[in-house]
């Protein structure tokens, strides 16, 4: 059971976590209407689209920057415990380091826990809505749902089962339609990519419907003017980082089944598994600024170090991304590499923290 200091330890981490939490997205969110503002007036995409679609991925945000917002928060909170000497004073009525650091980590489980749950539970579902939100108002003709993409282009109906980075669409089904209203042709395309202006498809299987009868022609490939235009790639495409575990899974699986490249949501898969144990490295990366002559000096100077090393975390995160892509490593190497760099480094600290 946690003694009625340990619950004192963990209150204020998880206090500092979520001031610190409000400070970064409320940034974030400013930026991030900022950047929205270019997209303003494209189709009926208007000002309270664009709030409306900003709030529907602040779970998607509050999630990726909880690892920092622990640290920022455990390095104020805490370490204004350390400035007036309340850590100290627990040290000497007989409370082992060991002991401060479980009591920290367990406030980071509980922390870890809710993170988890609005990765998995809530942020894909809203980042799903607000995407759908913002492609519909710059086009009504277009939609994005789980089961894929449907876009009208005048008498054509297209509909693709997944819209893949680099203007590439897989599973293509493209129903003509007559000038009353009937099915003229159905055309099924196994992938679709553009490229120098022009669409390439391949296995391309197309039925034409009439009173005569069905015809049917079976082309290996076929290049087409006109299937869907490449500019809606910017809003169509989710990116592998917005995704939950469970479809990353599923989609890497679709990709391997179908021969695609699936290294970049491997990668992000495996960036979902261990997102959620970097707030625990996060908070021991605090714990050796709360003691001996690292506790000294104020507020200031503990924010501007959880600043570089929150940004630091994400920056050795992003660039293993590529560097994994880029020089083919294994997907939870690229991962996970710097989970386990962190954590060396707030070991290695803890070990030479003297009090």
């Amino acid at each position: 059971m946690t003694t009625v200091l340990g619950r004192y330890i963990i209150a204020h981490v998880l206090a500092g976590t979520v001031l610190a939490l409000l400070l970064l997205v409320t940034l974030d969110l400013v930026f991030a209407m900022i950047g929205e503002l270019g997209d303003v007036g494209r189709g009926n995409y208007g000002l309270w689209e664009a709030v409306v679609y900003v709030l529907l991925t602040l779970p998607r945000r509050i999630y990726e920057m909880v690892p920092t917002a622990a640290l920022l928060g455990s390095l104020l909170w805490l370490g204004n415990l350390a400035s007036n000497s309340e850590l100290t004073a627990m040290r000497a009525a007989g409370v082992t380091l060991g002991r401060l650091v479980f009591w920290i980590l367990q406030g980071g489980l509980v922390v870890m826990l809710a993170m988890v749950a609005l990765g998995e539970l809530v942020a894909p579902g809203a980042e799903t809505r607000g995407q759908n939100l913002k492609t519909f108002a710059m086009d009504e003709r277009l939609t994005v749902s789980r089961i894929g993409l449907w876009a009208k282009d005048g008498n054509r109906i297209i509909q693709a089962d997944a819209v893949l980075p680099g203007n590439r669409l897989h599973g293509v089904r493209v129903i003509e339609m007559d000038a009353d209203g009937g099915v003229a042709s159905i055309t099924k395309v196994n992938r679709a990519q553009h490229e120098n202006g022009k669409w390439l498809l391949h296995g391309v299987s197309r039925s034409f419907l009439s009173r005569f009868g069905v015809r049917t022609e079976n082309p290996p490939t076929e290049t087409v003017e006109r299937l869907l235009a490449p500019e809606y790639f910017g809003v169509l495409v989710v990116e592998p980082r917005q995704m939950a575990a469970r479809d990353l899974a599923s989609y890497i699986s679709y990709l391997k089944e179908n021969r695609l490249d699936s290294a970049a949501y491997e990668v992000a898969f495996w960036q979902r598994i261990t997102m959620p144990a970097s707030t625990w490295v996060m908070l021991l990366l605090a714990v050796p600024f709360l003691f001996g002559r690292q506790r000294e000096g104020g507020a200031g100077r503990r924010l501007f170090i959880g600043l570089i090393l929150g940004v630091g975390f994400v920056i050795f995160m992003r660039a293993m991304t590529h560097m994994g892509l880029v020089y083919d490593l294994p997907p939870w190497v690229a991962a996970s590499a710097p989970l386990w760099l962190f954590l060396l480094i707030a070991v290695v600290a803890l070990n030479r923290t003297r009090v």
